[in-house]
């Protein structure tokens, strides 16, 4: 069964750092923390037009500011950076640039408590982690994510090696992907093609460079996808409305896949592992945590939020 608190935790990451936002936003310099070593996960944010890695220690209920990215003439403005875990513990990060330079990659040395300039990647590509290669898949975040709508006929995902950094082959997925999910557990991906209830899945072997189609939605609205060892996990509303007064959420299985949808709210997030799915169903101001026996579908425990109207870092 997945501890809930480990999604509490992501909660409390998001409110920690949005007040940490809120108290630099009137300084022109950024406070640098020290607490690396206590910090569980990270995220980035922007302060005094500075963009932040953000550490964020749970027990001690507290977000530092840790590192600043540094800063050149090109970088863009309008796209968020990336930041993303490795399996083997490393986080990565991507800043895009404008026009067709490439984005600059950093590495997060949490030992020696620096941002690790690791020079230009790919230009405008989301890293897709697996257990030890990584998709970096083009336009699937960013400016990009209306791509189901541009015409373009097809994606490419290259497949790097996650400590070398070299390429390992390019594979080409046709249309436009507009939804990425991955275990750090498995060399495989999950993408996500279409939007709403035109979704379609496929699942893509960074070993071999191989995808094998998978079935429709069920009927789903996908909004949020998870690929537990490489089944893809479909999360969204009903393709005739969701509207409600309550949460309800359902879990079914079909065409090798597992489809969950929720009445009365948003899905914001879905996690999920070989016995358990989790959703964050966003209902206005505040969400709700939703954890399903992935077998049966029945409802193990549901946590309401209040306050809190985002829940991307689930």
């Amino acid at each position: 069964m997945i501890p809930v608190m480990r999604r509490r935790t992501s909660y409390v990451a998001l409110a920690l750092s949005a007040a940490l936002v809120a108290s630099c936003s009137s300084s022109d310099d950024v406070k640098l923390g020290t607490d690396w070593k206590g910090s569980q996960t990270f995220v980035t944010a922007s302060v005094s037009g500075k963009t932040v890695v953000v550490g964020i220690n749970p027990e001690a209920h507290h977000a530092q500011a840790l590192a600043v990215v540094p800063k050149k003439d090109g970088d863009d403005d309008v796209l968020a950076p990336q930041l993303v875990r490795f399996a083997d513990g490393r986080w990565w990060l991507s800043t895009p640039r404008k026009g067709e330079s490439p984005d600059r990659l950093f590495m997060l040395n949490t030992a020696q408590h620096t941002l690790d300039d690791k020079g230009d990647t790919d230009r405008l590509r989301e890293l897709v982690p697996g257990k030890s290669l990584v998709a970096a898949v083009y336009g699937a975040s960013g400016s990009d994510q209306d791509a189901a709508t541009t015409g373009r006929q097809s994606t490419s995902v290259l497949v790097r090696d996650a400590k070398t950094w070299k390429k390992v082959r390019e594979v080409r997925v046709p249309q436009a992907v507009t939804l990425t999910a991955s275990d750090p557990s498995s060399d495989t991906v999950c993408l996500a093609t279409g939007q709403g209830s035109g979704t379609k899945v496929s699942v893509l072997d960074l070993t071999t460079g191989r995808t094998r189609p998978v079935g429709g939605t069920g009927g789903v609205q996908v909004q949020q996808m998870a690929c537990p060892a490489g089944t893809p996990v479909l999360a969204g509303a009903p393709a005739g409305g969701s509207q409600g007064s309550t949460v309800k959420v359902t879990l079914k299985h079909a065409d090798k896949a597992t489809v969950v949808s929720a009445v009365g709210g948003r899905v914001d997030a879905v996690d999920a592992t070989q016995d358990t799915v989790v959703v964050a169903v966003n209902r206005g101001q505040d969400s709700d945590l939703i954890e399903l026996d992935r077998a049966s579908g029945r409802e193990l425990r549901r946590v309401a939020v209040k306050g809190m109207d985002n829940s991307f870092l689930l």
